[in-house]
């Protein structure tokens, strides 16, 4: 008798997806913003997904989480007060308190990412248990215009520009932004994967560029994100300068990650351009 296998598919094109054999499905919620759903893999362990895109795994969450917070915090003067937008499963977070980070406000629009990373993935949701994390469970572009406060850091851990986060990718947003960032401050994004979403990176060069003077992308490797390849983007009122000092290792960041992470494809570049 042959067993029937299930799988999960995250479609990327209509001629591409990328497929997980699964043990079992955790959960599946549709919430006020987005569809929730969480499987236990074999090769990954259990995945998180928000709206059919794969959000994060047990297996390689450390490279994103990483990237998005330990490399622009080894930019211009050291950070102690940072706001994170998004990240509603704890890992930027967590990440902040490695690096030492002493005050951290993070805003989730989906109270239930949260609950569902504090259930399913208590390692990277813990952050949320440290008194140096508030977290806000509310929308961050009514935050950002709101909030009377400067940061160090804004780091935009959101999905993609569809949906509830596409706000996070304007213009107008980055203005917003700008006003809360102390003079050699930094904002980060995620901006999606140059293969198979050039739109999003574009979209974010475009919005910090018509904002910040000083804009950069870096790039990772994420397994599990579509085409492997993915992109983050910085930018900031000043010129952004590596400190000098050690650089703490990750599991995936060190310092020679630091520095590839720059060194950018032609097609990326003229996605860019």
């Amino acid at each position: 008798m042959r067993l029937i296998e299930n799988w999960f598919s995250e479609r990327y094109s209509d001629n591409l997806q990328l497929s997980f054999r699964i043990k079992d499905q955790l959960l599946s919620i549709k919430t006020d913003y987005q569809r929730i759903d969480l499987f236990d893999t074999y090769d990954f362990g259990k995945l998180l997904s928000i709206d059919g895109t794969v959000q994060l795994t047990e297996k390689d969450e450390y490279v994103y989480h990483e990237m998005i917070t330990m490399v622009p915090y080894y930019f211009n003067s050291m950070p102690s007060n940072v706001l994170v937008i998004g990240g509603g499963d704890g890992g930027a977070a967590r990440r902040l308190l490695d690096l030492g980070i002493k005050k951290i406000t993070n805003v989730e629009i989906d109270g239930n990412v949260v609950e569902v990373s504090k259930k399913y993935f208590p390692d990277i949701a813990s952050s949320f248990k440290s008194p140096d994390v508030k977290l806000i469970v509310g929308d961050g572009i009514k935050f950002i215009k709101e909030s009377k406060e400067k940061f160090d850091r804004i780091i935009i851990d959101s999905t993609d520009p569809v949906g509830p986060a596409e706000g996070l990718f304007s213009g107008d947003f980055y203005k917003d932004i700008k006003s809360h960032l102390k003079d050699d401050g930094i904002v980060v994004t995620q901006s999606g994967s140059p293969s198979y979403q050039p739109s999003a990176l574009a979209m974010a060069n475009k919005g910090m560029s018509e904002v910040f003077k000083n804009v950069k992308t870096y790039l990772a490797f994420i397994p599990t994100y579509p085409s492997g390849l993915w992109s983050f983007t910085m930018a900031s009122p000043s010129e952004m300068k590596l400190r000098d000092g050690p650089v703490k290792n990750g599991k995936y960041f060190n310092s020679d990650v630091l520095a590839g992470s720059f060194y950018l494809p032609e097609f990326v570049k003229n996605i860019l351009r």
